[in-house]
């Protein structure tokens, strides 16, 4: 008898929680309402308090929408707040007044959605039709406006979504942006693809001189200067357009490859080529 009872002093604490958790299990329904009853008279008690108030509030802060003409209002004049938007995204810029102020370089932003300007250069005149219209855009400036993204989510506060291009009343994603999100992927995969190339076959030595126009030339530290076994034969190496080229050096085994084009009047195997423009 003693024995048991030393058994279970030793094991009281494993006991007790094995019959509470019977317990619980037995009677769930009733401890959740029990539960229940005791929370609603707290807050009613301190509804009914004067001196005390409860307030439980649930923002989206990445869920605030404007209207073009609420935007306008943040324009950093008598005290307001600085916004802009870029994509349709809306970020407080208000630490940045130096920059983004009255009267200041980047104020033409301000208010507005003027994401083609951030590529393009264009300060002077805002015509809100195509201001934000980033679609006909070429696939490089597509990068770097999501270049510019980056930069103000990690610089600025992000305040919400204008209404319009990018996103519509209830805040949702329109068809153009995700025309131009399916643009951006693309751009980003023919960039890596390119990318892969200038790696996988280095830049040429460039010079210019009056006399004989630009030269270039491959030796075994050109493009990157990293040192290599091989020299390499210069090659315009064309763009995914096909409009614009660079030169690349190649080596002497995959000069046959279709995707490179010799410079006219230059030997075969010449590791200098002479052109003008």
């Amino acid at each position: 008898m003693f024995g048991f009872v030393k058994l279970l002093l030793k094991y009281r604490l494993a006991f007790i929680l094995i019959i509470i958790a019977v317990l619980v299990r037995l009677y769930q329904k009733d401890v959740v309402q029990l539960l229940q009853i005791a929370a609603a008279r707290y807050l009613n008690i301190a509804a009914n308090k004067q001196t005390d108030s409860v307030s439980v509030r649930f923002t989206d802060t990445r869920g605030n929408l404007f209207t073009p003409e609420q935007l306008a209002t943040y324009n950093g004049e008598n005290g307001a707040a600085i916004y802009l938007s870029l994509l349709g995204a809306v970020y407080d810029v208000s630490r940045g007044l130096k920059h983004y102020g009255p009267g200041c370089s980047y104020n033409y932003f301000v208010g507005r959605d003027a994401s083609v300007s951030f590529v393009s250069g264009e300060f002077e005149h805002y015509d809100p039709k195509t201001a934000d219209d980033v679609l006909s855009l070429k696939a490089n400036d597509l990068i770097e406006l999501a270049k510019w993204q980056q930069f103000y989510e990690k610089e600025y506060i992000y305040k919400g979504k204008l209404i319009g291009r990018f996103y519509d009343e209830e805040g949702k994603s329109t068809v153009y942006h995700q025309k131009y999100l399916a643009l951006l992927d693309q751009a980003q995969i023919a960039k890596a693809q390119v990318d892969e190339l200038r790696n996988r076959y280095p830049g040429c030595n460039i010079e210019w001189s009056e006399a004989k126009g630009t030269r270039v030339w491959c030796t075994t530290t050109s493009g990157d200067g990293k040192k290599r076994d091989w020299p390499g034969y210069p090659r315009k190496l064309y763009d995914r357009d096909n409009k614009n080229f660079h030169c690349a050096c190649v080596p002497e085994a995959e000069l046959n490859d279709p995707m490179f084009k010799s410079y006219e009047n230059c030997a075969s195997r010449s590791e200098e080529c002479f052109y003008r423009v």
